[in-house]
């Protein structure tokens, strides 16, 4: 049976730019970029968990009525499907402070981006964004 996996992604933005995030060198795909977010636990929320994996990433707070559900992905890897939950995210509380150890990058969408290696969702999410800044 295949495993899918169910995940979030904020989308961060201000001033047309957007946040990304290294991928901590004890996760899969280490040093990859991405948006931050994570696994969506058993009877929570898409929103819910995002409010969650903000808090434990990144030390902010957002309120629920900030959040915009964008789009859902679908990506395949070798072991496992992730379903992945974009949610829109325009204000939030508290200084963005990396508590992972992850790197940090305000992607500023009127330009390509040039980090790499990117999770393949992560242009695709760009790619959508920019369509609709």
């Amino acid at each position: 049976m295949e495993k899918i996996v169910n995940v979030v992604a904020g989308t961060l933005l201000r001033d047309n730019r957007v946040l990304l995030a290294s991928r901590p060198g004890a996760k899969s795909y280490p040093g990859y970029w991405e948006f931050p977010g994570g696994k969506i636990e058993i009877n929570e929320s898409v929103i819910d968990a995002l409010i969650r994996e903000l808090r434990e990433e990144l030390n902010i707070e957002v309120a629920i009525n900030d959040c915009e559900v964008l789009t859902h992905i679908i990506q395949e890897y070798a072991d496992k499907t992730i379903k992945l939950n974009v949610v829109m995210v325009r204000k939030w509380q508290g200084k963005i402070t990396p508590l992972e150890g992850q790197e940090l990058y305000y992607h500023n969408l009127a330009n390509i981006c040039d980090k790499a290696p990117l999770l393949p969702t992560t242009q695709t999410i760009l790619d959508l964004l920019q369509s609709i800044k």
